[in-house]
């Protein structure tokens, strides 16, 4: 490539020496392409930081509602379970002591019920009291209800009250995942007491998960639902979602307000809980021309493209021209002169080298 001292076939009337010469050999050995402009949307951005968080329906914490001893731990940290699988199994008298209570209040029930619909019967027959019937029918409705909460609390221990009813008692229970997802940590061992509620076990649905973002008291306005988020991944890669709430007050030590994103995520991909990312939140968008990032080259004023001047069998002629640039968006500049045509789009990094 050169300067080139000879008269240009396009244009007779150019200062040859401003232009810069590729022969055809050159031109197709560095991959170079020559393009136009292109009318796209730019979106205005905010950068923000933030934590991936699971939504509030995808983390669940494993705990006994009884107490009793760990008998066996059935997961370990990274165990994939589905929604009721065991995790964790007890013993103790306190589980039998359920089972019995259940049993008891299952026949209180049957009697309670049948004395009530016999005692209506009555009623309607004239023969039994208006307060013989809704006694009857009070005892009938409390072991009712009590018999339902059995039913829950069993059914959380992981056991069945149908084959309980039949008499064939468990001596241990079992503590399941009220969700389906990713066994995030274990917090217990064999024959650790277990105290009512205390957290045995964390359960996180990792492909339900929500970026957590602060935006500061003078840009909270711009940041509006729906609006697209480019999150930036560590090691590399990018996942995107939308914002999907803006919070109403301001932190008190930074002066932030919280908001949060959704996340589309690949079916192969896993995001771990509590992985701080970068993101950016597209807020307003216009219309521009725009040029490929590889199109402009730096200069002391600014920025340079090359244009095709002319051709002809041997050599391509281009020339420089100082150009003004908007808004940068991943690959594309915007660009405000509209006329610009036979832009070099690429392979004119080797023209600035080697000038």
């Amino acid at each position: 490539m050169s300067c080139s001292g000879k008269n240009n076939k396009s244009d007779e009337n150019q200062p040859t020496d401003s232009l810069v010469v590729i022969s055809v050999e050159q031109f197709k050995a560095m991959n170079m392409a020559i393009g136009n402009p292109t009318m796209v949307k730019f979106a205005s951005e905010i950068a923000v930081q933030g934590v991936i968080e699971p939504s509030p329906n995808a983390k669940a914490y494993i705990t006994s509602p009884i107490g009793g001893v760990i008998k066996s731990v059935k997961v370990v940290p990274s165990s994939v379970v589905k929604k009721g699988q065991a995790l964790i199994a007890i013993d103790g008298p306190e589980i039998l002591n359920t089972q019995t209570l259940f049993v008891e209040t299952y026949n209180q029930h049957r009697i309670a019920k049948a004395n009530f619909e016999r005692i209506s019967q009555l009623s309607k027959e004239g023969i039994a009291s208006q307060k013989e019937l809704l006694q009857a029918e009070s005892e009938y409705r409390i072991l009712d209800a009590k018999l339902h909460s059995h039913r829950i609390l069993l059914s959380k221990l992981g056991l069945n009250p149908d084959e309980i009813i039949k008499g064939e008692f468990s001596n241990e229970a079992y503590l399941v995942s009220p969700i389906e997802g990713t066994v995030a940590r274990v917090e217990t061992s064999i024959g650790k007491p277990v105290t009512t509620y205390e957290p045995l076990a964390e359960v996180i649905n990792t492909q339900s998960l929500l970026l957590k973002f602060f935006i500061f008291l003078n840009q909270v306005n711009s940041i509006k639902p729906g609006q697209k988020v480019e999150i930036s991944l560590p090691g590399g890669g990018k996942v995107y979602g939308s914002v999907i709430s803006v919070g109403l007050d301001a932190n008190t030590e930074n002066k932030a307000v919280e908001c949060f994103a959704s996340i589309i995520l690949p079916a192969n991909l896993v995001l771990i809980s509590g992985t701080r990312v970068s993101a950016k939140v597209f807020t307003n968008f216009v219309e521009g021309w725009a040029l490929p990032r590889t199109a402009l080259h730096e200069i002391e004023t600014g920025h340079m493209v090359y244009t095709l001047n002319g051709s002809d069998s041997l050599s391509y002629f281009f020339k420089k021209v100082p150009i003004q640039v908007g808004l940068i968006q991943d690959t594309i500049v915007q660009v405000f002169d509209s006329t610009l045509s036979n832009v070099l789009v690429k392979g004119g990094y080797e023209l600035t080298v080697e000038e």
